[in-house]
């Protein structure tokens, strides 16, 4: 609300990054920036509305500058510590890199930054168009695929999972799949 202008009161929660929430505030304004763009795709790829019967999938943009038809900078917020979810957290910068080359013909370069406010930590991943992303698009349709297709939904039993449930081993015992403490 801040970036978009609908509030002047800046948000607590971002103190670490004023200088950037105020510059994505500034290219706002000059209309170089979008913000809470909900982004639907059909299984192909194709842009779609976020509440149409053929979306595939859904990514939302916390805010995108573009800077010419070719480079934009896409800003996700993060709550939290940046420390012990780059691997998870790179994933998604991946798949934003995917979606808005796929949106956005014209576009050729993006840098998807993950902004952390709790503590002010910019992790920025730089893509191209090109093979790369092509196989990364390859990569998310086959797991995407797998989870929209899947009809056996096979238990991943591990005493973790089974400690407290009323169907293993220390409670029925009617799941066949339970893992007993040891």
């Amino acid at each position: 609300m801040y970036i978009s202008g609908e509030t002047d009161d800046f948000p607590s929660s971002g103190k670490k990054l004023k200088e950037l929430l105020e510059y994505c505030r500034e290219q706002y304004a000059e209309g170089n920036a979008t913000v809470e763009d909900q982004w639907g795709l059909d299984k192909d790829w194709g842009a779609t509305g976020w509440y149409d019967d053929d979306v595939w999938l859904r990514g939302a943009a916390d805010c995108m500058i573009l800077f010419e038809p070719d480079a934009a900078h896409l800003y996700d917020w993060k709550t939290g510590k940046s420390f012990g979810n780059e691997v998870r957290l790179m994933q998604q910068t991946q798949l934003y890199a995917c979606i808005a080359f796929m949106l956005y013909p014209k576009l050729e370069y993006i840098d998807v930054t993950l902004a952390f406010l709790d503590d002010g930590k910019l992790r920025t991943k730089h893509f191209e168009r090109g093979a790369k992303i092509n196989a990364l698009v390859a990569r998310f349709t086959e797991r995407g695929n797998r989870m929209t297709n899947c009809v056996d939904f096979a238990p991943t039993p591990n005493l973790a999972n089974c400690k407290y449930c009323p169907f293993g081993p220390g409670g029925t015992n009617a799941c066949m799949y339970g893992v007993s403490p040891l």
